[in-house]
């Protein structure tokens, strides 16, 4: 019986691409395993509950998706997976009877947790291609909570962030009154 369903865990195997055939089209798929946690809030901050620690496996049936889980997702990562679970009973090598559970993928997510740097590549049909963070050649933005303050980086350990500067037309008219 499927159940929709959400997990976080940590990936255990590398993402495979496979190609399989259904209905006599080809599709390509992306499977791989995450060990499912489940975590309590405790003073010290989230603490893992052993007990309630299982591996699933994954399978992403959208090609676009199952290509950037291939190309994204390392063993380690911590991610959230939503999708369709599955009970799916085996044997294992020891001639043991297993209670497995598998998904179908609907999201794979990063957690950021352990990521220290995203990269983003360029949108499609965009005028002016992404930049990351090189300012040099940015266009100024025009929006209420920006000034030019926020055109380029500050050295000023002082300087208020822009985000915590107050640009809404209430204050800019105190300002100039």
């Amino acid at each position: 019986m499927p159940v929709s369903a959400k997990l976080v865990g940590n990936v255990l195997t590398a993402p495979t691409l496979k190609n399989v055939s259904v209905s006599g089209d080809d599709r390509r798929i992306c499977e791989f395993r995450v060990m499912a946690s489940s975590y309590r809030q405790t003073d010290d901050g989230p603490e893992q509950i052993d007990k309630k620690t299982f591996p699933v496996s994954i399978t992403v049936w959208q090609d676009y998706l199952a290509k950037s889980v291939f190309d994204l997702i390392k063993v380690g990562m911590s991610v959230t997976v939503e999708g369709t679970l599955f009970v799916s009973p085996y044997v294992d090598d020891h001639n043991a009877p297993q209670a497995g559970v598998r998904m179908e993928a609907d999201s794979v997510a990063m957690n950021l947790r352990r990521i220290e740097q995203v990269i983003l590549k360029a949108r499609p049909n965009r005028d002016q291609p992404y930049r990351g963070n090189d300012t040099s050649e940015r266009e100024p933005i025009d929006s209420p909570y920006m000034d030019e303050r926020d055109s380029a980086p500050s050295d000023d350990a002082n300087a208020v962030p822009p985000i915590l500067r107050n640009k809404s037309k209430a204050s800019r008219k105190q300002q100039q009154a």
